[in-house]
């Protein structure tokens, strides 16, 4: 059907990115189910499959090339070597060319066939959709950390949502080109889009066992949440105010050398006894501490002038266009 002949808006393009390491096996099963997925959508929507291979040892590349060659909306970005998923992530998001993103897995423990509902959440007014884990097929070696980290990222950044650290989201192209992931910081997506002001759904998802491979996750990277947690609290809360986080401890630290030399001055007073020499660890405690204070202001205040640096970038503004709305003249 043409659509342009009969004034319908066009279909808006998926793209699905998804990084690859080591996962030649279940490639060809993945580009099957969301090829079957597409056909199931034709008559709302387009889509293109973006590959990131991220350094793969096992041959992933070759399958993706051999597919690729019978399916054209099959596209394969292949790394350098591996930088993580996180960068593979961010590659293949800087060249989707959608209107809506899907992220997702290749290991199938995301299953394509759970796309239309994301895309539905989409359609009924959210930015970015986040898939929710609820009855997770991993070890409790992997469960019970990520458990307690999402309780924690949900605590410094004000976020509801259960399942913050899973990959399987959709987002708004716009919203989407708001955030620069670095690090191993494709966990903390709705952190850094709340802070856009996105709007923030969830739904549940299965999540099935490995169909094939071996996980490359670990208990050291559940720790490397936890120390990011960190930037996290800082990023959500003090971003574009840093002063005001390096200012509150500044006058804790005064406050407590303000209190101890209080003592010592009282001690002197009442007893008359040399306190610098005979109280000389509480002296010199005040003295790192009011030492601390007036370093906490100046690197506040360095922060404060690099934030206004770093928001000179029109991809850094402090704020984020919904839309623009105008009367136009006849």
């Amino acid at each position: 059907m043409n659509r342009t002949a009969h004034n319908l808006p066009p279909r808006p393009l998926v793209s699905v990115v998804t990084p690859v390491f080591n996962e030649a096996a279940v490639l060809p099963e993945l580009i099957e189910r969301l090829g079957n997925v597409a056909a199931s959508l034709e008559a709302d929507y387009r889509f293109e499959f973006v590959l990131v291979d991220d350094g793969s040892r096992d041959g992933s590349l070759d399958v993706a090339r051999g597919l690729a060659a019978d399916d054209a909306r099959l596209r394969v970005i292949e790394l350098r070597r591996n930088y993580g998923q996180t960068a593979a992530l961010q590659a293949g998001l800087d060249r989707a060319a959608g209107e809506i993103l899907i992220s997702m897995d290749a290991d199938l423990q995301h299953r394509p066939e759970d796309i239309p509902r994301f895309l539905a959440a989409i359609r009924d007014g959210a930015d970015v959709v986040c898939g929710w884990r609820y009855d997770r097929q991993d070890s409790a070696m992997r469960r019970w950390p990520s458990s307690a980290a999402n309780f924690l990222i949900r605590k410094v950044s004000g976020l509801t949502i259960h399942d913050i650290g899973t990959t399987y989201r959709a987002y708004t192209a716009g919203v989407a080109r708001d955030f620069q992931l670095l690090g191993e910081g494709h966990r903390f997506v709705p952190v850094f889009a709340a802070r856009a002001g996105a709007r923030i759904s969830e739904l549940k998802i299965e999540n099935p066992a490995r169909a094939a491979g071996v996980s490359s996750y670990g208990l050291s990277r559940t720790l490397n949440v936890f120390v990011d947690l960190f930037f996290v609290a800082f990023y959500a809360n003090y971003l574009d105010r840093p002063i005001r986080f390096f200012g509150r401890a500044a006058l804790v630290t005064f406050g407590l050398a303000l209190l101890i030399t209080a003592g010592l001055v009282y001690e002197f007073l009442s007893t008359g006894a040399p306190v610098v020499r005979e109280s000389v660890g509480w002296y010199l405690l005040a003295l790192v501490l009011y030492v601390s204070s007036s370093q906490f202001i100046f690197f506040g205040i360095v922060c404060e002038l690099l934030v206004r640096i770093y928001f000179q970038h029109d991809r850094h503004a402090a704020y984020h266009i919904r839309q623009e709305l105008s009367k136009q003249a006849d």
